[in-house]
C-alpha cells in the first residue's frame, strides 16, 4: 500500500510537471488572417484553454488588416536575420517576439509555439512541422489520427536555427493552416476547423510520452521551401499575365502530371505542366493570395509526397521512412 501511495505521489508530480508546459497560441503572424486573431481574442477573453498562452503577433498589420507592413514577418526569425539589425516594422516586431517567447534555441524559449494561419486555397487543415522538430511530427500523427482530412506538410529544413517561421522560437513549433478563407474576414466554419485542430494539439502536447498510441508512420507532403513554387507569368508591374487554369483551381494535394493545364493566358491559350520538376507533383496554396507577393514568391506551391517514420519521444529529428 505505501509503495502504491508513492507510486501515485510520482505520477501526479510527474502531470503537474507536465501541466506546467509554457505553451504559446499565436495569431496574427499574417495580419489579415484574422482567424488565428480571433481565436487569440476569443482565449483571451474566454481561457477556454487550460496552459495556453494566447499572443498577438503582426498588431500593426493587423490593425491595417494586411498580410505585413514592410516584409513578412513569417520569414525574420532565423538567426541569422534576428541577429541583423534592419529598419522595418517587422524586423523590430521580431526582435520583441524572440524577446518575449524565446530567445531563440535558449533554455527560456517556450516550450511548445503554436502558430495560427489561413489560406485562401483549398487546403483544408494542415498541419506544418519542421523536420528539426520531431515533437511537432509526433503531435501531427496524434491530429491526424482524430480529426478527418488532416494533411501533414514537411518542411526539410533541420537546423533549427535556419528556420525562418515564427514558431521556430519555440522549443518545439508547429503551425496549423485552415482554408479555403478569404483574407480579413472570419468564418464560423473555418474557426471551428482551426479550433478543433489546436485543441487536438494542446491535449497532445500535455500528454505526450511513450504511452501515447500513434501510427508507425504517417502520409506527409515535403515542400523544398516557401519560394519552391511553379511561377506564374507577370508583366513589368509584378501583375499576373495568366490565371490559374480551371482544371488545377481548388486541386490542393490532388497529383499534378505532365501535360496537364496550369496556366491560362490573356488569350485563352493553356500552358501546360512541362512535368520538369517530376512526374507527379502534388500542387499546394494553389492561387494562394499571399503569393502574389514577390518576398513570399509568386505563384503555385510544390510538394512531393512521402512517407516519414514518427519519432519516438526524445528522438533528435524526423526521418523518412525506409
Amino acid at each position: 500500500r505505501a509503495m502504491r501511495y508513492v507510486l501515485t505521489f510520482l505520477r501526479l508530480c510527474l502531470l503537474r510537471a507536465v501541466a506546467c508546459k509554457r505553451i504559446v497560441v499565436v495569431g496574427g503572424t499574417h495580419g489579415n488572417e484574422y482567424t488565428g486573431v480571433y481565436l487569440v481574442k476569443a482565449l483571451l477573453a474566454t481561457q477556454a484553454l487550460d496552459n495556453v498562452e494566447p499572443f498577438l503577433a503582426n498588431t500593426r498589420a493587423i490593425a491595417l488588416n494586411r498580410r505585413f507592413c514592410d516584409e513578412d514577418l513569417n520569414r525574420c526569425f532565423s538567426r541569422a536575420q534576428l541577429d541583423t539589425p534592419r529598419d522595418t516594422v517587422e524586423a523590430a516586431r521580431a526582435a520583441e517576439i524572440d524577446a518575449a517567447l524565446g530567445p531563440k534555441g535558449s533554455p527560456a524559449a517556450a516550450d511548445l509555439v503554436v502558430d495560427l494561419h489561413t489560406t485562401t486555397a483549398n487546403m483544408g487543415t494542415t498541419i506544418i512541422v519542421d523536420a528539426w522538430c520531431p515533437f511537432a511530427l509526433r503531435c501531427a500523427a496524434y491530429v491526424q489520427a482524430r480529426l478527418a482530412g488532416v494533411r501533414i506538410l514537411f518542411n526539410d529544413i533541420r537546423d533549427k536555427a535556419a528556420s525562418p517561421y515564427l514558431a521556430s522560437v519555440g522549443a518545439d513549433a508547429l503551425q496549423i493552416e485552415v482554408g479555403p478563407t478569404p483574407q480579413g474576414l472570419v468564418r464560423a466554419d473555418v474557426v471551428a476547423a482551426t479550433r478543433a485542430a489546436l485543441e487536438a494539439v494542446v491535449e497532445f502536447a500535455n500528454l505526450d510520452g511513450d504511452d501515447v498510441a500513434l501510427p508507425e508512420t504517417v502520409t506527409a507532403f515535403s515542400t523544398a521551401g516557401s519560394h519552391a513554387k511553379l511561377a506564374w507569368p507577370v508583366d513589368a508591374d509584378g501583375f499576373p499575365t495568366a490565371v490559374v487554369h480551371e482544371a488545377l483551381q481548388d486541386r490542393d494535394w490532388a497529383p499534378l502530371a505532365a501535360g496537364d493545364g496550369l496556366f491560362r493566358t490573356f488569350d485563352g491559350a493553356e500552358v501546360p505542366y512541362d512535368g520538369s520538376l517530376g512526374d507527379p507533383v502534388y500542387p499546394i496554396f494553389i492561387n494562394e493570395a499571399g503569393y502574389y507577393y514577390a518576398s513570399s514568391g509568386r505563384g503555385i506551391g510544390l510538394a512531393k509526397k512521402l512517407t516519414l517514420r514518427v519519432p519516438r519521444r526524445g528522438a533528435a529529428a524526423c526521418e523518412a521512412a525506409d
